[in-house]
Parts: C-alpha cells; sequence; structure tokens
C-alpha cells in the first residue's frame, strides 16, 4: 500500500484533513457535542454519556486531543477534558474559505 505524501501538500491543507479525519466518527461528534454542553469534565463523565466501553471512549478522545479539538488538564489525580475553542474556530474558518462558493461572474 503506498504510503499519504502529506508533505507534498501544504500544512494548512494537512491540518484541515485532520481535523475532518478525527470528526470522522459519531462517537467523536458525540464526545464535542457532549463536552460543548457540558464544559469542562472528566473522562468518566464523558464515558457515562456514551454507549461505549471505557477504552473505546478514551481512543476516541486521544483521537480528538490530537489534532488539538480537545484541551487536558491535571488536577490531582483527575485529567479534565474540554474544548480549545479557539483551534475549533481556526479550524471552522479554514474550512469555510475552503469550501466558500466561488462567486458567479457577471454576464
Amino acid at each position: 500500500m503506498p504510503l499519504a505524501k502529506l508533505h507534498a501538500f501544504p500544512a494548512q491543507v494537512v491540518a484541515l484533513s485532520q481535523f475532518a479525519k478525527a470528526l470522522s466518527h459519531p462517537a467523536r461528534i458525540a464526545i464535542i457535542t457532549f463536552l460543548h454542553k457540558r464544559g469542562e469534565c472528566p473522562c468518566m463523565e464523558i464515558v457515562d454519556s456514551l454507549p461505549l466501553s471505557q477504552p473505546a471512549c478514551s481512543r476516541h478522545v486521544n483521537a480528538l486531543r490530537k489534532v488539538g479539538l480537545l484541551r487536558a488538564k491535571i488536577r490531582g489525580s483527575v485529567i479534565l477534558y474540554s474544548l480549545d475553542h479557539t483551534k475549533i474556530q481556526r479550524f471552522c474558518d479554514a474550512f469555510g474559505t475552503t469550501l466558500k462558493p466561488a462567486k458567479k461572474a457577471a454576464r
């Protein structure tokens, strides 16, 4: 299987593709939706809100962290997760620019 030639693409395009890939699973959308409504919370609260096992939920949380959509803060023995609104807004703006329909030429 050929390797993806990510180095052949602009960094912004690669970052957008990684953002899109991170959102490509319903569990990840559910995690983002939960954190948007709930705010900062420990992983077990995220686990309790989803129909997934703890290990499966942790894999999805880590996928979202890897691309920078989630922040993690250690408080004692607990890791608290929250959305990184700045990065989410930056990605949304970039997608909006990338996917914006071209203006029709005047006739």
